[in-house]
């Protein structure tokens, strides 16, 4: 699930970087034999560092479609991806609640313009949130992280009913209609609407109107259950190059903003079927993909790159990391799956498109982490302010530094140098600025002189 570290700071850098406007002279497409070693060269040095294991996927109208596998779909078992693996897509998931929202809106039974309270009479706030605002990210509704009942269960307790209920009785980060604030709680509380109108849970109504018509067989909401075939374990970066097995988070956080699970050839029929109109009319499609004013549609991104319109949407929940790009008018989409946890995708997604559309590109050379390095932890030990609605929390826990923004999961941050470490799972770099007197008083996030600053405001005990 697509501001975060875990939760919050990363998505809006990501979403900044995914939004910026690259403009490039028109290139020539590379053949599909050269475009697979391309790939391959691409992925490799990612594979190596065990920052990648999984699927990238290029779809090219009127070609076969490339589905290419990499590293291990199970590290304890040796056993290697296959094309047809299935993943989950984490904030992928948005852009299906969103299209289920417009389904029941195409059949007259609700209105994006209407008020939640028309269908949650009991969710506070519900009065004064439309179901557009939701969707677009301007409802004001708390992200999940920021819920008592998540830290306390590390997103492992509470019933669906239970987390709604929370999230109406949160305060709301801003009036509604007011900023844009990107929720996966307002996704939760429109999954909360999709069952109330249809009078069926959510995974049925995606199922019935979705799965089964486009005969994505490998496409389902994530729930307790029989283990389903294809479906590959989830990990997380540890260290400079170890991986571990991740705790998924239970279902009811995750319904509406990240459930689901897919493929890769799932995804490329998606894209195909919501692009070519074969699920929604002209006028809900222009509601989908219309730009809001933050580079945001109804659970999708709006964004140019190389000069190309382009509608997706990255996605990372626990063990997975995701990415779905279709290019409007080259009628190409781009899938990346993966079964680590973590933004490298961002740049495998850079540089796989570079290499479709016939652009420069150089991919980077391995990162380099000093062995034996060792650090005083303890002295960046602290709480580090970046503004009313994010805190981000270092600790340090054996040996390793670890770091988590609000109430969201940790991740780990691995010494590059003396001043310098880096976030596999986000894949940023960070630094820690030190006052007149040497004392270290606030956490820099990335590199460069205009990188987000937060300020020391309480130091904690590691």
């Amino acid at each position: 699930m697509r501001l975060r570290i875990v939760a919050v700071l990363t998505l809006g850098i990501s979403a900044l970087l995914a939004g910026a406007t690259e403009k490039a002279p028109a290139a020539s497409a590379p053949a599909q034999s050269a475009l697979r070693s391309q790939i391959d060269e691409i992925v490799a040095p990612y594979v190596a560092a065990a920052d990648f294991m999984g699927v990238v996927a290029v779809d090219r109208d009127g070609e076969e479609p490339l589905i290419l596998p990499y590293g291990l779909a199970s590290v304890e078992l040796g056993v290697p991806h296959s094309a047809s693996d299935v993943f989950m897509i984490g904030s992928i998931s948005k852009q299906f609640t969103a299209v289920a929202i417009l389904l029941l809106e195409q059949e007259g039974r609700l209105k994006t313009a209407d008020l939640v309270s028309e269908y949650l009479p009991t969710f506070g706030h519900g009065g004064q949130i439309t179901l557009e605002q939701l969707l677009i990210h301007t409802s004001g509704v708390a992200d999940i992280f920021a819920l008592e009942r998540f830290g306390e269960t590390a997103g492992q307790g509470g019933s669906f009913a239970e987390v709604v209920a929370d999230l109406g009785r949160a305060p709301l980060t801003h009036p509604p209609g007011t900023a844009y604030a990107y929720s996966n709680g307002g996704y939760v509380v429109l999954a909360a609407i999709i069952e109330r109108v249809a009078g069926v849970p959510y995974g049925e109504v995606l199922e019935h109107r979705v799965f089964a018509p486009l005969e994505m067989a490998s496409t389902a909401h994530d729930a307790r259950g029989p283990i389903a075939r294809r479906r590959v374990p989830g990990y997380d970066p540890w260290g400079s190059n170890g991986l571990s097995r991740a705790t998924p988070m239970s279902p009811p956080w995750s319904k509406g903003p990240g459930s689901l699970w897919s493929s890769a050839a799932d995804l490329l029929t998606w894209a195909r079927s919501l692009h070519g109109g074969r699920l929604l009319r002209e006028p809900a499609y222009r509601k989908l993909s219309r730009d809001y004013g933050h580079g945001y549609g109804y659970g999708v991104s709006v964004f140019e790159r190389f000069g190309r319109e382009v509608i997706g949407h990255d996605g990372r929940i626990a063990g997975y990391a995701a990415d779905l790009a279709r290019y409007l008018d080259d009628r190409v989409t781009i899938a990346i799956l993966s079964n680590v946890q973590s933004a490298a995708r961002d740049e495998i997604r850079r540089l796989v498109a570079a290499a479709v559309f016939g652009e420069e590109y150089t991919v980077p050379p391995p990162r380099a982490f000093p062995e034996g390095f060792t650090a005083p932890l303890d002295e960046l030990v602290g709480t580090y302010s970046f503004g009313p609605n994010l805190e981000v929390e270092i600790r340090a826990v054996e040996g390793r530094l670890l770091a988590r923004a609000n109430r969201g999961g940790f991740s780990e941050l691995v010494p590059l140098n003396q001043t310098e470490w880096f976030s596999r799972v986000l894949y940023a770099t960070v630094r820690f600025g030190r006052d007149g007197g040497g004392s270290v008083d606030r956490l820099i996030w990335g590199r460069g002189d205009g990188a987000p600053v937060g300020r020391r405001t309480a130091g904690l005990r590691g």
